[in-house]
């Protein structure tokens, strides 16, 4: 599973740098620079919001970001995590308004593209069209592998999933193990993976215990990640 996540890691890594070296040379043009800004939003700041009309989409050249919808009981549920090469509001498009908010988890560099400028990129440069597409297609693709392998995950096992995910998107290489700043509440954990905040709570402590990670305030260490990828191919994880 984990071979898969990287695979698709590459493959999306591939077309998004195609896609912003040609972005940015589109938006250094002096016949097109007017159609795209560059914007800036600060740490807890929104780049969109759920139920906002639409005034256009964030190609992320800096930054992390946490995208998310409502769901019941006023809570949240988190959709996935964006840092550079990723496109935020973009499924928006063809709509009016955004169906999920993306929040800032630090300081945000993006070019904003409002949906006509976007609409007249696309009819002229026919090569920036095509990457976008495939950038897309992998996008979707993506989502199509994770939600096929969380369907068939036990609880602890999404959980272990959605740490090996955040640690793929967000986590820093130390020392002392893969550092992971953001996402790391257990409520954003258990959003992620979609479990109950009680099993992510007991789960993560199962794990501390097994010296696979280390759980320190605000932060995450994943001291052993080819153990917990271990785990996630196992098929009998219900008690670990």
């Amino acid at each position: 599973m984990d071979v898969l996540y990287n695979l698709e890691k590459k493959n999306y890594k591939f077309n998004s740098n195609a896609l912003f070296k040609r972005l940015l040379k589109i938006a250094k043009n002096k016949n097109t620079i007017t159609l795209i800004e560059s914007k800036v939003i600060d740490k807890g700041g929104f780049l969109v919001r759920e139920n906002q009309l639409v005034t256009g989409f964030y190609f992320i050249l800096k930054g992390k970001i946490k995208v998310y919808n409502s769901a019941a009981n006023n809570k949240s549920q988190i959709l996935k995590l964006a840092t550079k090469g990723d496109l935020i509001g973009l499924s928006a498009f063809n709509s009016s308004y955004y169906g999920a908010s993306a929040k800032a988890e630090e300081k945000v560099e993006a070019y904003f593209i409002k949906p006509k400028n976007l609409e007249i990129l696309l009819s002229k440069y026919n090569d920036f069209a095509l990457l976008l597409v495939k950038a897309l297609a992998v996008k979707v693709r993506n989502y199509e592998i994770r939600q096929k392998h969380l369907s068939l995950l036990s609880a602890t096992e999404r959980i272990i999933d959605a740490l090996l995910l955040i640690s793929n998107k967000f986590g820093k290489k130390t020392t002392e193990g893969i550092l992971i700043e953001h996402c790391i509440s257990r409520k954003d954990i258990a959003s992620f993976s979609s479990v109950s905040l009680e099993n992510t709570i007991r789960t993560l402590s199962k794990l501390q215990k097994m010296n696979f990670i280390d759980i320190e305030p605000k932060v995450i260490f994943i001291k052993n990640k080819p153990a917990l990828v271990n785990l996630l191919k196992k098929s009998s994880l219900t008690t670990i």
